[in-house]
């Protein structure tokens, strides 16, 4: 592992053209609400808000990946009408998660929807008697298999929404069922499902151009798409990877040890550039560092259950040091520790 840190340590500094996390936050705080940027060639990056999708255009109509919500999908359509004049004939779903993966229905009359196989499971509605999930146990201190407001916490991120709790109990009886915390990361039936699905790899090809759609394991989520330009040399990663900032509050709900494995096998992929779906442009040693990230922090949170330590004193003890210069370390340094906790318990690991 040092000699990890210590490799990843020298190509960081040898990379050209980073932006330190001073920049890339004020840029974020100067940005415009909406916006088309290019990327390379016909390869383009639309923004709303702190979320990114990318579109590749063609002769013969456009890729689109992540459509993001209703309102953000709309405002799209209409730019790309206006400014390239052809349909667009591929959606691609990084994952399933309703902040991303929301709106695609206003290209649903030129376009065929794609996705890993995974996501037909996971846009499958609970009963509404279904137990909770491991992970979701955990937050039930009374054991009554339902999640009330002062249980609440994780991947739905009640902790850090005042409104969330009366927002996701859809039916207001005072406490969330498996089904309401599914409808709260899957948008509740409203997400488009895929016409194709995929396992592994698949290569799609149109007007001379061709994506690449690789499945590489479980990590932020067990239904995750790495979407790779192989003429424009680019990779697109949602939540799983974001360069230069630490991984999202409690880690939602993702797999460890697996994300490391998934974050190893992604810098074996072809390419020079990663274009997350939040935050600024990377490159391979931004992969490398988050893998390295995740290997502490899993190392570090496992000791400390084996020595019998609370969680309390983990939050307390396991600071990340290495790591208080990248983007939001003060908001999530914390709530990362007690996602691995979360991981690790309900996993066995």
């Amino acid at each position: 592992m040092l000699q990890r840190r210590i490799q990843i340590f020298i190509c960081l500094i040898l990379a050209v053209g980073l932006s330190s996390c001073g920049s890339v936050q004020m840029q974020a705080a100067a940005e415009p609400e909406r916006e088309i940027k290019n990327i390379t060639g016909d390869l383009y990056s639309f923004r709303q808000g702190r979320h990114l999708g990318l579109f590749l255009v063609t002769d013969e109509g456009i890729f689109v990946v992540d459509p993001t919500n209703h309102d953000a999908a709309g405002w799209l359509k209409e730019q790309l009408d206006e400014r390239f004049g052809v349909p667009v004939k591929y959606v691609i779903y990084s994952h399933s998660h309703n902040d991303h993966a929301s709106g695609g229905d206003v290209f649903a009359d030129t376009a065929t929807f794609v996705g890993h196989e995974n996501i037909e499971q996971n846009l499958q509605r609970p009963a509404d008697d279904a137990p909770l999930l491991a992970r979701e146990q955990l937050w039930d201190k009374n054991g009554d298999g339902r999640i009330q407001e002062s249980e609440a916490g994780g991947y739905i991120g009640l902790d850090i929404a005042p409104d969330g709790f009366p927002r996701y109990d859809t039916d207001q009886n005072g406490w969330l069922s498996r089904a309401e915390i599914w409808a709260s990361r899957f948008g509740g039936g409203t997400i488009r499902a895929p016409d194709i699905y995929y396992s592994d790899r698949l290569s799609l090809s149109l007007g001379g151009k061709t994506v690449e759609l690789h499945y590489l394991g479980e990590n932020h989520s067990d239904d995750m798409t790495v979407t790779l330009f192989p003429e424009e040399r680019v990779i697109h990663t949602v939540d799983s990877l974001i360069p230069n900032r630490l991984p999202w509050r409690s880690l939602d709900g993702g797999f460890l040890p697996e994300w490391i494995d998934w974050l190893y096998a992604v810098a074996e992929l072809d390419f020079d550039t990663v274009v997350p779906g939040h935050e600024s442009p990377g490159t391979k040693e931004d992969v490398l560092e988050q893998a390295v990230y995740l290997e502490e922090l899993r190392d570090a949170v496992q000791a400390a259950i084996d020595e019998g330590k609370t969680l309390e004193e983990m939050v307390d003890t396991i600071l990340m040091e290495d790591y208080v210069d990248m983007i939001e370390y003060d908001l999530s340094r914390e709530r990362n520790v007690i996602g691995a906790y979360e991981i690790l318990m309900s996993s066995g690991e």
